[in-house]
């Protein structure tokens, strides 16, 4: 297996290629409505991986939990070009996986409890989850030094635990291939929750590598058709200027905002964009570069808001303020030749919005410098859900 794809084990080492079988508006209305566990809406994680094979690049891995039922794990290396990752879906009954530099997810499953396949797949899903919501959203039993629970279809979950009471292992419990274990804990806390702060990851009893968790959230702002294969989504049926409306994933990026005076005209954008770039434009040796092309942020008219600048990390620390931006659904649309009204263009990216959904930014990404006669050039709608 593919160092890139060791966090896909469990859904991986026995999976045929499957066909999509159900319409992708049927598996999300399917979803059960969203609940909380213990106060959390949902999970957000961004850890650093360091592989235990010698001379693996770094990785970096994001992972998303609403409950129930949905999970998005996205594994990359770190400075990696676009589609040079690793994605695990779960959306209701259904697992699929995105291998890198493909354009389109394999179903691994849907089957339910009666399917190998699926059990060993919802394990290494709620294998982690149980981790980071520990001791919540599990009926755990046991005693005070081994705790454990069984998932749908037979599968268990361990937990041995320390003196505090906190696990020190938790792992897939059972005799099959593919068993993910979590050992080595350090634990700390943050807003009066313990969450595991770093940990081994094994699969089989071979160590995979070594996690350190950068940020953890108790929420999930991302749509529910952020946890299924963007080309399985309800199709936007909406078109403009002749380019499709696509529901897209923009990765995780690192960000420096520069706001723009109020007022400023498309026409002295160009210029500032240039101020904001020339400090950056030469990196030293091996530290954080700006990555090509150029974003504006909008305003509601799509009016210019700000410069955003995105860096691809490098050695030493990020340029001051810098900000990371978790991975996110948005629309998409592609301006083929400049529009005659970027405000009506918007208004035809908003017309096209899921049904709970909201507008979080938005913002227009050129190829080189920013400018509306610069075609062609796209249009973002960022999304989260509607209160």
């Amino acid at each position: 297996m593919k160092l890139a794809l060791a966090l896909l084990a469990s859904l991986a080492l026995h999976a045929a290629q499957a066909p999509a079988t159900a319409p992708a508006k049927d598996r999300l209305s399917a979803l059960p409505a969203r609940a909380s566990v213990a106060g959390m809406s949902g999970l957000q994680t961004s850890s650093r991986i360091t592989f235990a094979a010698e001379g693996a690049r770094l990785h970096s891995l994001e992972a998303t939990f609403a409950f129930p039922d949905r999970a998005r794990w996205t594994l990359a290396p770190e400075g990696a070009r676009a589609g040079d990752r690793s994605i695990v879906f779960r959306c209701g009954q259904a697992f699929f996986e995105l291998a890198p530099q493909q354009a389109t997810a394999r179903l691994v499953s849907e089957a339910g409890p009666e399917d190998a396949q699926w059990r060993a797949s919802l394990a290494g899903v709620e294998v982690r989850r149980a981790l980071f919501l520990w001791p919540d959203g599990f009926a755990w039993e046991g005693d005070a030094a081994r705790k454990s629970v069984k998932l749908p279809g037979g599968e268990s979950l361990v937990a041995e635990l320390g003196a505090d009471g906190l696990p020190t292992a938790l792992y897939v419990g059972g005799e099959r291939a593919g068993r993910e274990r979590f050992d080595a804990l350090a634990w700390r806390e943050l807003r009066g929750r313990k969450f595991p702060a770093s940990f081994d990851f094994s699969v089989d009893g071979a160590r995979i590598w070594r996690e350190d968790v950068v940020t953890f959230e108790t929420r999930a702002q991302v749509l529910d058709s952020f946890f299924l294969p963007a080309e399985l989504r309800p199709d936007a049926a909406a078109v403009a200027s002749g380019a499709r409306i696509a529901s897209v994933d923009v990765p995780r990026s690192h960000e420096l905002r520069v706001e723009l005076p109020d007022g400023t005209e498309w026409s002295a954008v160009k210029e500032r964009w240039q101020a904001a770039f020339a400090p950056y434009a030469r990196p030293a040796g091996d530290g954080w570069r700006l990555e090509g092309g150029s974003l504006v942020e909008l305003d509601e008219r799509g009016a210019p808001r700000a410069i955003l600048l995105r860096f691809k990390p490098g050695l030493g620390a990020a340029p001051e303020g810098v900000v990371s931006v978790r991975e996110h659904g948005a629309l998409a649309l592609s301006l083929p030749s400049a529009p005659s009204s970027l405000a009506e263009s918007l208004a035809t990216l908003r017309g096209a919005l899921p049904p709970n959904a909201r507008v979080a930014r938005s913002f227009a990404r050129f190829p080189a410098a920013p400018a509306l006669d610069a075609a062609p050039f796209q249009l973002f709608l960022a999304l989260e859900p509607a209160p």
